[in-house]
């Protein structure tokens, strides 16, 4: 199913790219691993620095260790790698408007990015209940085995990851605030990014609340709007805004950013969930079954619309039914794959994709900086794609 998924998803590209007047092909995948690399180098060098303050006590250094590494793991840093090309865009376009910040200083401020992320996945990993996190144990899980013999391993596991959850916060604040910044830069991007921060808090809220309640009860424009909460600010809207105001661009620009950012943060997740999907097997741990475990997807509140009676009655048991088991993932596919949700979602997509790629036409923005706006949205959708 995967195989199939991945020739739609190649064709609907395409159907995008036609929509824009001019194509600019995204960055080559030779440049993202060169990107991937400097900002794992940097990140590397950043806990590195930060580890001296951690050997106070024995324990505080092997939490440190622990949490450095989860940190590290391999992943598609792609909001920091949306700031660091997003700022070559805009200084590129936008000329002399304002001072060139070091790459140091860009490194760090991608660095803080990448940080904020990892705590939102280390938090969302516990509330979600999951057992690994690209490819290896979750954090809460990699936390628990350092009490074997402890019979409340599990809730000691939790409550150290929700703990040093909080101290990557800190850390990503931490090294914003010490990032050498043309005057007055380092505020308006700390408010930028707690912004985000702030509107992803209330998205996640709202997917806890919306888990609660029936499917029949959750409307579709809830859930896009706390998909735009959760997704569409911290990954994108917000890396991007950051380079525009490093490079000078001012609340207008922000605001066509914005414009750019709602759509395709929207598809992004819908693509996201649709990768999943085409993956959904009770065997594959990676897969997060949210469609299961009460999640109010998209596709499943789609799904449950467009069946008949009968059908959502089942498809309401297997969202009941707790943990996932063959049988309950095997029908939940089938009525899901029955309903047409797939489809519609798709089609969906690539109009979200398509609106997103009109407003980077935004005539405040030099022809450069439209063409590469462009290119990025390409790179994003590639993103979501991918596991």
């Amino acid at each position: 199913m995967s195989r199939v998924y991945g020739s739609l998803n190649q064709a609907s590209l395409s159907s995008d790219l036609a929509h824009a007047s001019t194509v600019v092909a995204p960055p080559s995948e030779g440049e993202i691993a060169r990107l991937r690399q400097q900002i794992d180098a940097s990140l590397a060098d950043y806990l590195e620095a930060q580890r001296a303050a951690y050997l106070r006590l024995p324990v505080f250094a092997t939490l440190y260790v622990d949490l450095a590494d989860f940190v590290r793991r391999p992943g598609k840093r792609l909001r920091p790698l949306l700031f660091l090309l997003g700022h070559r865009v805009f200084q590129r376009g936008l000329g002399e408007r304002a001072a060139v910040p070091s790459e140091a200083a860009l490194a760090k401020v991608a660095v803080s990015l990448e940080l904020l992320h990892t705590f939102i996945l280390v938090h969302d990993d516990i509330i979600d209940r999951s057992e690994t996190r690209r490819g290896t144990p979750t954090l809460h899980r990699a936390l628990e085995g350092r009490f074997a013999s402890f019979t409340h391993r599990h809730r000691a596991g939790r409550n150290l990851a929700i703990v040093m959850g909080d101290v990557l916060f800190a850390l990503a604040q931490k090294c914003l605030l010490e990032t050498v910044l043309p005057e007055g830069m380092g505020a308006r991007l700390g408010t930028l990014l707690l912004g985000c921060m702030v509107e992803t808090g209330f998205g996640e809220a709202a997917d806890i609340i919306h888990s609660t309640r029936d499917v029949s009860k959750v409307e579709l424009s809830e859930i896009e709007h706390m998909y735009c909460l959760k997704t569409t600010c911290y990954t994108i809207e917000g890396p991007l805004a950051m380079a525009a105001v490093l490079a000078g661009g001012g609340d207008e620009m922000l605001e066509a950013i914005g414009r750019i950012a709602k759509p395709a943060g929207l598809a992004f997740q819908i693509q996201n969930d649709l990768h999943e999907f085409a993956r959904f097997e009770v065997s594959d741990a990676e897969v997060p079954a949210d469609i299961l475990e009460g999640k109010k997807t998209l596709l499943a509140r789609l799904a449950f619309e467009r069946l008949n009676e009968i059908d959502r009655g089942l498809l309401q048991m297997c969202f009941s039914a707790g943990t996932p088991t063959e049988g309950t993932v095997s029908k939940a596919r089938e009525l899901v794959t029955k309903s047409g949700a797939v489809g519609e979602l798709t089609r969906k997509m690539d109009k979200l994709f398509a609106q997103s790629y009109a407003e980077t036409r935004w005539p405040g923005f030099p022809a450069s900086v439209q063409e590469e706006l462009g290119a990025l949205l390409q790179l994003i959708r590639g993103a979501a794609a991918r596991v």
